[in-house]
């Protein structure tokens, strides 16, 4: 179990001229830890969504997942051997970079199989502190994916002997409620309309059985990504657009949260355009998809590039994501109110890593972790990002997000001008203030804008992915007392603004006392 601390006074130097230029204290401040200070009003409590699990520390603690989790490997291809990955090193690893979510594995429970590999890999999530999404194969097969044939495979759901095998399955994946790292199964990666009925009923079935047995399992669920159009799913049709995809998706799948993947940085190009529709647009509108389904959102971003999914031999080619483009990637979600992030891949499958010529490109593609069991570069890019995360979850868990504010020329012209041409789905928030904030000032960045326990949080993100920039938060009065929490280090100041020097991407969260 993870604990959290206020550290010294050793950070953000800069900050602390602003305590010893304060008026007079006047009788109504408060006088605490040395400084005095004034409380902001507090409203009444706006409603979150949020979801997590006692396996990974509770419901402050935000799921940081990772899809493709360890497998039982070894043995060697064209030379080139591999590692175990269910093993101790690789778990610990993952606990290091601050992963707590497994979700997925090439490893799947096979109903009354034996099923050793996932059962260590159980055992080893549950001594780090992880929960785990199991991939059972009976289950795939009910819901038409037919990936992984079982002796069960021939009694459907449907009938009677279906939902006992079931209810045997869930049994037998958490030993009847005792393995403390299983919070569920994994049930459908973008799903197409022609299985919600199949998905429907296995939903139910399953949350019938739970409620019965007395579990709090649940079902991962990970949407097609938005699309613009029609969209008729490879012939597999109907055709139809996102909204109505959402709707049926929702109303027959219901899932507990909107996972949803979005990979900005895939594209040729470079320049900033490219980031208008599968990063700025797509935030708004999942966003407001999850809130209208009063689910959380949960974020699916990339861990490298060249997802080769059709396992060709292909050369190795940008665009890879910097350590900025990822920072960015994931604290933008955050400030647009994400309450759980997702890296794919998380251990990179070993048809991602084939490369012209029959070699292997094992390091500069994808993956925290390399299919040869190398840390990737992405590996210390989410790191840094996820021990931020875990500094500041407590907060963002309990936090309603209202929204963005969004500062500077260039990141105005791409997050509002171009990615709300056509529509707006009311992410981001007119001017540059919200409740004690006045103004901003200094380089581009977006302001993730929260409601904390009827008070005010703020994530403040540098836009530019490149370089650092100086921004300053400007408020209404000179003695509010702030707790500034940059690089999972936090800082209690006070004063009338507050001024950042934020790395490319990097993210800071500011909660008003």
């Amino acid at each position: 179990m993870k604990t959290k601390r206020l550290l010294g006074l050793g950070i953000f130097p800069f900050l602390f001229a602003l305590v010893g230029c304060q008026s007079k204290p006047a009788i109504t401040k408060r006088y605490v830890d040395g400084m005095t200070y004034r409380e902001t009003t507090k409203r009444e409590a706006e409603t979150y969504y949020s979801l997590s699990y006692d396996a990974i520390g509770g419901d402050e603690v935000m799921p940081i997942g990772g899809f493709y989790g360890p497998y039982a490997s070894g043995g060697s291809v064209d030379g080139h051997n591999f590692p175990n990955f269910v093993s101790e090193k690789y778990f610990q690893y993952l606990e290091d970079a601050g992963i707590n979510l497994l979700v997925y594995s090439r490893d799947f429970w096979t109903y009354q199989g034996g099923n050793a590999n996932l059962t260590e890999a159980l055992d080893l999530a549950e001594a780090h502190h992880m929960g785990y999404f199991v991939y059972v194969d009976w289950i795939a097969n009910q819901l038409g994916q037919h990936m992984a044939p079982s002796d069960a495979t021939s009694i459907p759901l449907a009938q009677d002997d279906g939902k006992e095998i079931l209810a045997d399955v869930i049994d037998e994946v958490s030993d009847s409620g005792k393995r403390k790292a299983f919070v569920g199964v994994h049930g459908m990666d973008e799903p197409f309309p022609k299985q919600f009925d199949s998905i429907s009923l296995f939903s139910k079935t399953f949350y019938e059985i739970c409620q019965e047995k007395g579990y709090s399992y649940d079902i991962f669920y990970n949407s097609l990504g938005r699309w613009n159009g029609e969209n008729n799913f490879f012939g597999a049709g109907p055709s139809m657009n996102y909204e109505s995809y959402m709707e049926q998706y929702f109303d027959e799948i219901t899932p507990r949260m909107f996972s949803c993947t979005q990979y900005p940085f895939t594209s040729e190009s470079t320049e900033e355009s490219a980031l208008v529709s599968p990063l700025y647009y797509g935030l708004d509108a999942n966003r407001y998809t999850a809130n209208k389904y009063h689910v959380p959102f949960w974020r699916m971003l990339q861990a490298g590039g060249q997802h080769n999914d059709a396992a060709a031999w292909i050369p190795s080619v940008d665009p890879y994501p910097s350590e900025g483009e990822t920072l960015y990637d994931v604290n933008l979600a955050l400030a647009y109110g994400a309450k759980a992030i997702q890296y794919f891949p998380l251990i990179q499958p070993l048809y991602y890593a084939y490369k012209t010529g029959g070699t292997y490109d094992f390091d500069n593609r994808c993956g925290l972790i390399g299919a040869d069991g190398n840390l990737t570069r992405w590996y210390y890019y989410a790191k840094r990002a996820n021990t931020q995360i875990q500094a500041i979850d407590h907060v963002l868990m309990k936090s309603a997000n209202d929204g963005v504010l969004v500062h500077g020329d260039t990141a105005r012209h791409y997050i509002v001008d171009e990615a709300q041409k056509d529509s707006s789905f009311g992410a981001v928030l007119d001017g540059e203030s919200y409740r004690e904030l006045t103004s901003i000032s200094g380089g581009d960045c977006v302001v993730g804008c929260f409601d904390y326990k009827g008070g005010t949080a703020l994530y403040v993100v540098n836009y530019n992915r490149k370089e650092k920039a100086d921004i300053t938060l400007h408020f209404d009065r000179d003695d509010y007392r702030y707790t500034v929490t940059q690089r999972a280090e936090s800082v209690d100041v006070v004063g009338n603004a507050v001024p950042l020097r934020l790395d490319a991407g990097e993210g800071a969260l500011i909660v008003l006392a």
